[in-house]
């Protein structure tokens, strides 16, 4: 008996290879898993291996010879032989085998994660960055940092450190970002002057927890005279959450079902140096849910209008958000979840695209503690993957 090796996609692959080559009386002794050598097949999946018997003398069309029982009995030693010692070399080796694919796996995984990054740094092969500009570059775009941004940022970096002496490629970079951020701009009550803020997002972002929030913070904290107006009645869970703290906090709360009646109800509320109005949240392509927004920002004439946008939204879904309310000239923005994403980056990535200010995080569901004012240098520290 003679052996012959067979690479196969798969074990009915290697019978039909088997059968059309040696016939039907062939053997299989054994079958595994194995991975091609060579660079070329260093990537590509693994293979099946079958090593088959066979007699040379029943394989169809063989030519039969006066030597052919010698052959036999010699290849049935050589058979025997080989077998054994295959078999013998399986046992002792197949743990190494399978420890080796366990560490190409994991190579495999490091080499396309450095190419992805290694793309992203010479996509523009127009600017030469400096390696450490190329390794905070990398964590930006692993920060969700646009590309296009985060390239302009690099680039400005870049040229910083080739004119200036004694800097660090962190410190310039962290500079550069924090002025893409610009200064924060939360809501400042002047005195003896009403301020009015009215806040704006789509369904499902927390701009009723974010009210609730801060009315609790100027409140308690500020010892402020606060007041809620709530111009969503579409949604009685918003309602209800709305009702349930204004008791507790012992703040008045009114609920307009018409825009016409909004302006009394702001009236009633004279008293208040600061009223905070929650509206209904829509599909961006709401054109009758614009033009409510339009007739209660003429109504109220708001002097700070908070944009709620939630940190686990992509670039393409911030696009549209912002888009949608493109009707709205002036806003400040409120990023909501923050607790519920460990990526900054879209934070920058906001304040880039709607070159609006940024006012407050919200992070977390505890009221009133889990909402704060934006600290533009730790968060551009952040961003760079600094651990604060």
């Amino acid at each position: 008996m003679l052996v012959k090796r067979y690479l196969a996609k798969d074990m009915q692959q290697a019978m039909d290879q088997i059968i059309r080559d040696l016939g039907s009386d062939a053997v299989i002794l054994s079958s595994r898993k194995i991975r091609k050598k060579g660079i070329k097949n260093f990537f590509k999946g693994q293979v099946l291996e079958v090593m088959a018997a066979y007699d040379p003398t029943m394989i169809p069309g063989a030519e039969k010879t006066e030597k052919a029982e010698d052959l036999k009995m010699l290849a049935e030693k050589v058979t025997e032989i080989n077998t054994d010692a295959a078999i013998k070399a399986a046992e002792l080796s197949r743990e190494q085998f399978d420890h080796l694919d366990k560490r190409i796996d994991e190579l495999d995984e490091v080499l396309k994660d450095f190419m992805q990054k290694f793309t992203h740094i010479k996509r523009d092969i127009t600017f030469d960055y400096s390696k450490d500009i190329e390794v905070l570059l990398c964590t930006l775009i692993e920060n969700q940092v646009r590309e296009e941004l985060a390239h302009n940022i690099a680039r400005e970096a870049e040229t910083i450190l080739k004119k200036q002496e004694n800097v660090g490629a962190f410190d310039v970079m962290e500079q550069v970002i924090t002025e893409y951020l610009g200064p924060p701009s939360p809501i400042r009550i002047k005195r003896f002057k009403q301020k009015i803020v009215l806040f704006l997002g789509p369904t499902g972002v927390g701009k009723t927890t974010s009210i609730v929030k801060l009315a609790a913070d100027f409140a308690i904290n500020q010892k402020k005279r606060v007041g809620i107006i709530n111009t969503d009645t579409y949604r009685i869970a918003a309602q209800e959450q709305l009702k349930t703290y204004a008791d507790i906090l012992n703040i008045p709360l009114s609920v307009v079902y018409r825009t016409e009646e909004l302006g009394d109800e702001i009236s009633a509320m004279a008293d208040r140096e600061v009223i905070f109005i929650d509206t209904a949240g829509k599909k961006p392509v709401d054109e009758k849910h614009h033009e409510d927004i339009k007739i209660i920002i003429d109504t109220c004439e708001p002097e700070d209008v908070l944009m709620c946008i939630p940190a686990t939204v992509n670039f393409a879904s911030l696009r549209e958000i912002i888009d949608s309310y493109s009707y709205i000239d002036n806003y400040k923005l409120l990023v909501t979840k923050l607790d519920e994403t460990k990526y900054r980056g879209m934070i920058l990535n906001l304040s880039w695209y709607t070159k609006k200010e940024l006012a407050y995080f919200a992070t977390g569901q505890n009221v009133p503690d889990d909402i704060e004012q934006i600290n533009i240098e730790a968060l551009a520290g952040e961003i760079l993957g600094r651990c604060v």
